[in-house]
């Protein structure tokens, strides 16, 4: 989207503040400034729920049911940064349309952009994008994971609890009452970044166990989110009942600072109901890792 597009054609949601409540890796300031950042980084699932007002004005209810944001990030947002969501008017009632993230403070700063849409995904930003996949053989880090490698399944359900906390500290920064009270569909349900949240545990496990579906390398090296795609097939996802989610290898590729994975993950209810997908791009950055010896600072 071209800053000179009519007022007109946007919506523009409010300015929010990106808080980041984790110490861990590039959440770090000391950790995140000796790795080239700013300061601490706030991950990109944080902003996932700026755009739910901006798309319930341009979708109605239904998004929540049938529809889909994809984004790639651009730039790192640091800790009690302004951000807002901007999103483009649909040409047509369900029409794709382009969405981005911007510093509210420095419009021309774009924390991530890429489409949402509804009911039709097939064009989405991350569905159509390439994804630089490489020979896994050069890798050192994500070395023997591939295209088609099963992650398994896992029981997940996002908790009243586990949101609500979300809310209260500021990490949600863009609730709904529908995230605690009653919706449209009758109870609570779960936002996008709790949505997606619960998908990710999937392949991070727990906050001691690492990445326990990849390689034990992993867990030495500072990861970061780099995409997000959540789509609801059968949506939305409920607050405190149990689904299944299930994640398979999309591909593997590498920058000169990080090596990435691209993966799917789905989410079933008790029927075995497909509810909600994800496609993620997860990134670990070399120079943290000591299989990158030659990139390790002083």
């Amino acid at each position: 989207m071209g800053a000179g597009q009519a007022e007109a054609e946007l919506i523009v949601g409010e300015p929010r503040i990106a808080l980041n409540h984790s110490d861990a890796s590039i959440h770090n300031e000391a950790e995140a400034k000796k790795l080239g950042f700013r300061g601490s980084a706030v991950g990109g699932n944080v902003h996932l729920d700026l755009f739910v007002p901006p798309l319930l004005e341009a979708y109605g209810n239904d998004w929540f049911e049938h529809g889909g944001l994809s984004v790639y990030f651009l730039n790192i947002v640091v800790s009690g940064e302004p951000v807002r969501a901007v999103v483009k008017r649909p040409t047509q009632p369900g029409a794709q349309t382009r969405i981005e993230a911007r510093r509210a403070d420095d419009e021309e700063f774009v924390v991530c952009a890429g489409t949402a849409s509804l009911g039709d995904h097939t064009r989405s930003e991350l569905s159509t994008r390439d994804l630089r996949l490489c020979d896994h053989s050069e890798l050192r880090l994500l070395k023997g994971v591939a295209p088609g490698h099963d992650l398994g399944t896992s029981e997940g359900t996002v908790t009243t609890h586990a949101q609500q906390a979300l809310i209260e500290s500021g990490s949600m920064n863009e609730p709904l009452d529908w995230y605690l009270g009653a919706s449209p569909w009758g109870c609570p349900i779960a936002s996008v970044s709790s949505t997606a949240g619960m998908m990710f545990r999937h392949i991070a496990g727990g906050a001691q166990e690492g990445y326990p579906r990849l390689p034990e390398a992993i867990g030495k090296a500072s990861g970061m989110f780099g995409a997000f795609e959540v789509v609801y097939v059968q949506g939305p996802v409920f607050l405190d009942r149990p689904y299944t989610v299930s994640g398979t290898v999309v591909g593997v590729g590498a920058s000169p600072k990080t090596e990435y994975l691209w993966w799917d993950a789905e989410t079933r209810d008790e029927s075995g109901s497909l509810i909600a997908r994800m496609r993620h791009l997860l990134r670990f950055i070399k120079a943290s890792s000591p299989l990158y010896p030659e990139l390790q600072g002083d």
